[in-house]
């Protein structure tokens, strides 16, 4: 009796799983068939009785198919994604090499035949080729030796016509003519020269009113003695004045009684002299400038004076002038500087130098 209670109760408990199991079925059917279509949501079991009994629905399942559903729509909007270009595999002729990069130089423009960069390019090459073939099998000159030649003639032809043209532009353009500034030919050099020394002579003359000279000697001093002669002959000839300060209080030999000698008051360490002779400029009120140290002859000391004074504004405009002739017609670097300022102008047309210069030199 108890056996036949057990089986009677399993076959129950299999018909209610088999029955569950076709609802199970029967409620997915139904959700699948309306997902697509929005139900109205509402409380109310009769405005929902198309869902009979399986009235209860997953939310979760519900949006996990949503959101399936609209990845899939946009992959199929999306553009199919393009393949990479296949590589092809190029091997270097010269190598061997698979896909080595290969430099290719683009050839370089020729020269102008008979242009000055043509002859530089082809007169190496025709010398060569005669030192190589001089003279035909029957002892005359080949073609190439006569070639050469004729490339020689050619260059010495350009030669001289740009040589004559320059001299020409030389010697009729006041700007370029360096014998205007300075007279090349003996007789107008000789004239020249001799109008400097003047100048040089009125700039010293101007410059003893009103600047003097300090002699530093001591007796000790081999050259000293020797110093003082030359000064002496300077003085008289520039009339400039001499004062003579001893290092050791004496006189030197050669000094006669008429001739003053001061002591050394620490002026030799002020100015920072190290030897004996040694000549200083004067500048009232409060400018000292050393001229020389050691033995300095009276030419040379005139240039060194002439010299410092031009350096240190001790002369007016006009006798600075006078003492640099060569300085006539030459570009002062200020002048560079300013043709500078229209450099681009210059790069895009060379030739307008020859207005601008002129205009910067007073020639236009």
């Amino acid at each position: 009796m108890k056996s036949f209670k057990l089986l009677l109760l399993s076959a129950l408990v299999g018909m209610q799983t088999q029955a569950t199991f076709a609802v199970s079925e029967q409620r997915q059917q139904i959700l699948e068939n309306t997902s697509g279509h929005a139900q109205p949501q509402s409380g109310n079991f009769y405005d929902r009785r198309s869902e009979g009994w399986f009235w209860y629905e997953d939310p979760e399942l519900k949006k996990k198919k949503l959101l399936e559903e609209q990845q899939r729509q946009q992959q199929q909007q999306q553009p199919p994604k393009q393949q990479p270009p296949k590589q092809v595999d190029i091997v270097n002729p010269n190598t061997g090499v698979v896909n080595e990069p290969i430099v290719i130089q683009a050839a370089p423009s020729k020269p102008k035949a008979l242009s000055v960069e043509w002859l530089k390019q082809q007169m190496p090459v025709a010398l060569q080729s005669a030192l190589d073939n001089p003279l035909d099998s029957n002892g005359r000159p080949t073609k190439e030796v006569e070639t050469y030649m004729y490339m020689q003639r050619l260059a010495l032809d350009k030669s001289q016509n740009f040589s004559k043209a320059a001299k020409t532009v030389t010697e009729t353009n006041p700007f370029l003519d360096e014998n205007s500034r300075i007279p090349m030919d003996t007789a107008s050099n000789r004239v020249f020269v001799a109008a400097h020394d003047n100048d040089k002579k009125e700039a010293l003359k101007y410059l003893s009113q009103r600047t003097g000279l300090w002699f530093f000697y001591d007796v000790s001093c081999s050259f000293c003695s020797s110093q003082y002669e030359f000064l002496k002959d300077f003085k008289i000839e520039n009339n400039f004045k001499v004062q003579n300060i001893s290092m050791d209080g004496r006189k030197l030999p050669k000094m006669t009684a008429s001739d003053i000698v001061l002591p050394d008051r620490g002026q030799a360490v002020n100015l920072k002299l190290k030897i004996t002779p040694s000549i200083v400029l004067l500048a009232p009120p409060n400018n000292f400038y050393v001229v020389s140290q050691g033995l300095i002859t009276p030419s040379s000391l005139e240039s060194k004076i002439l010299l410092i004074a031009e350096q240190q504004n001790l002369l007016p405009k006009y006798l600075k002038d006078k003492l640099n002739p060569y300085a006539k017609g030459v570009l002062t670097p200020q002048q560079m500087k300013q043709m500078q300022q229209v450099e681009s102008d210059l790069n895009e047309d060379p030739t307008k130098l020859v207005d601008l210069m002129n205009k910067v030199a007073g020639y236009d």
